[in-house]
């Protein structure tokens, strides 16, 4: 190796070190340089990233036969080191190249390795700290941030139902709405993949000639959303709770689900009155069941992550879709086993504080839930019944530290809808519920950004750092 090429290795080696590049990157400009993909990827190890010097391996040939490295000190001169190849060559009388035999690749860093078990040691060491500590807690973690203001929240606030009553921000909207640039060819596809995505939800979540998808139950309207289906009449005995809730888990799954946590129903948390923007009607929720059996929905990454175009807007579509779908398909299964059970996407109740009262996951910066699976990349949907279940307890993962200090959602919110400064229990609009220290997201300047880009935004999701596409199946074979 030329002494210009070791240098080279060494920068490499420091970048790798400081986290300006990967592993993967480190193994593919190595091999440029003339290294083999072994050492290589012997280089770009755990070892190296300890501070492991460059010159300690050292790639060597002999007369035809291979050498993948040697290890060599700092003392030893290269005459030293040759007259260990020579050795080495002796013991060898007869080599023959052999090509590497690899069998295992870690599609994280990009390594090699000979069998299974390597790889299996290589993950638990290398990788295993991506996947968050989840710890049970018995309160959920923003409790702590909670006032005395905490109460009932009409539905009618929210900023959608604010576009179907509020006068002066309806003006907003239709002033935001003209400003959107007018669709042309280019712009067919994108809509295209929008209308085939949310189309479920469009024709059968709600059976109400207004409703377009994005809401639904709504009352007396029919469709998957609807909580007129019958109750068995026969029900089924349940003995063991705790086995029924993974009765009810299972079924979940295998509707559709990602995500599954059930919680008592706070009432808190229940829209007081409801508001249905498709009718203008308002009213009292009466929601007397005893449990929410909340649902996430995962999101596509790689669409999520063209935010602010139509590829993420038909990732959230899609997954309305599948809400749908999925909390009647559950609210029918339980209604068949004899108890009572209504399927409820946006409407009915806050399902963010629901989800994380379920254990899925925790309250972000963004003012969205973070799983620790997902990030901010999931969908939320609920089913309340009175089906006796066993329920779970909140989740602790570190969230609340993570977002004090990380600021990726407020960076990359092209209207500042997201808060930089510290938590408060400032409002900015009725949109916002009174009773928490929070960083409270401006959803009014969001929404109207929606409006005048011609399409939602995911912004804030994409930017996450939880909600990047990671393997998290390094330890399956």
């Amino acid at each position: 190796m030329t002494s210009d090429s070791q240098d080279q290795i060494q920068k490499l080696a420091r970048d790798l070190r400081e986290g300006r590049i990967t592993r993967r990157e480190f193994v593919r400009k190595a091999a440029l340089l003339g290294l083999g993909l072994g050492i290589g990827g012997g280089l770009a190890s755990c070892r190296a990233g300890e501070g492991r010097d460059i010159a300690e391996v050292w790639r060597g040939e002999y007369e035809g036969g291979h050498f993948d490295y040697i290890t060599v000190t700092p003392d030893q001169t290269k005459e030293a080191v040759s007259a260990k190849l020579t050795q080495q060559a002796e013991d060898q009388p007869t080599p023959t190249p052999q090509p590497r035999q690899v069998s295992w690749y870690c599609a994280s860093c990009g390594l090699s390795f000979r069998t299974v078990e390597d790889l299996r040691r290589h993950a638990a060491a290398e990788h295993a700290w991506r996947l968050p500590y989840t710890e049970q807690v018995e309160e959920p973690t923003y409790a702590r941030f909670l006032t005395d203001e905490i109460g009932p929240f009409s539905e009618r606030n929210t900023v959608f139902s604010r576009t179907a009553w509020d006068q002066e921000y309806r003006a907003k909207v239709a002033e935001y709405t003209a400003k959107a640039p007018p669709p042309d060819r280019n712009d067919l596809e994108g809509n295209a993949l929008v209308a085939g995505s949310i189309y479920v939800d469009a024709t059968a979540g709600s059976l109400h000639p207004n409703y377009y998808g994005y809401f639904g139950h709504v009352h007396g309207a029919g469709g998957l959303y609807s909580w007129d289906d019958p109750v068995s009449e026969i029900d089924y005995p349940v003995r063991d709770p705790a086995q029924m809730t993974e009765q009810v888990k299972e079924a979940a799954r295998f509707y559709g689900a990602n995500l599954v946590g059930i919680t008592r129903v706070n009432q808190d948390w229940i829209y007081s009155p409801y508001f249905e923007r498709v009718t203008g009607e308002s009213g009292e929720n009466k929601i007397d069941h005893a449990f929410a059996v909340v649902l996430g929905i995962e999101m596509s990454w790689d669409e999520i992550n063209t935010s602010p175009g139509k590829g993420a807007s038909a990732a959230t579509a899609l997954a309305y879709s599948r809400m749908a779908e999925l909390a009647a398909s559950l609210a029918k299964y339980i209604r068949t086993l004899g108890y009572r059970a209504i399927p409820c996407g946006n409407d009915t109740a806050q399902s963010i504080p629901l989800a994380v009262d379920a254990g899925l996951g925790e309250l972000g910066r963004n003012g969205l839930l973070l799983s620790p699976e997902y990030g901010p990349r999931q969908r939320i949907c609920k089913v309340f019944t009175d089906l006796p279940l066993v329920i779970d307890q909140p989740v602790d993962f570190g969230l609340q530290d993570f977002c004090e200090n990380c600021h990726a959602c407020a960076a990359a919110c092209p209207v500042d809808a997201v808060r930089f400064e510290e938590r408060t229990t400032e409002r900015t609009s009725i949109s916002n519920r009174p009773g928490i220290r929070r960083w409270p997201v401006n959803v009014s300047r969001c929404y109207l950004f929606w409006k005048e880009n011609g399409s939602d935004c995911s912004n804030c999701i994409a930017a996450c750092p939880w909600a990047l596409n990671v393997h998290r199946d390094w330890l399956e074979p």
